[in-house]
């Protein structure tokens, strides 16, 4: 075993509930699922965090079932090392900048 310190540990990670986008959404709002199509926020917040220099120090990534769950929304959790997980519900598409924005606002270079 060898430890390691990784760049994000001292930005942290955020957690994006895949689950919902597979089962939950198709499932519960097929009306959600449409809208949504094949977009996908971990892809997307992935991208804009390295559009903007944000990615390395601050990583995402795909999680199982949280169990926070609401209807027609995806659970994403984001911690910055050393605080409270912040953790919410959004609707990937319509509020998909606000949670990046609270994510850089929490996480990043300037936060």
């Amino acid at each position: 075993m060898q430890p390691v310190k990784p760049k994000w540990t001292n930005s942290g990670l955020v957690l994006v509930c895949e689950r919902c986008f597979k089962e939950r959404i198709p499932e519960e709002a097929p009306e959600v699922a449409e809208k949504i199509g094949d977009f996908n926020l971990r892809d997307w917040l992935k991208a804009e965090l390295k559009e903007h220099g944000e990615w390395g120090p601050i990583r995402v990534i795909s999680t199982s079932c949280m169990d926070v769950c609401a209807k027609g929304k995806v659970t994403v959790a984001f911690e910055k090392a050393g605080a409270a997980p912040e953790v919410m519900v959004v609707d990937p598409v319509d509020e998909k900048y606000a949670i990046y924005d609270a994510i850089v606002e929490q996480m990043g270079k300037q936060g």
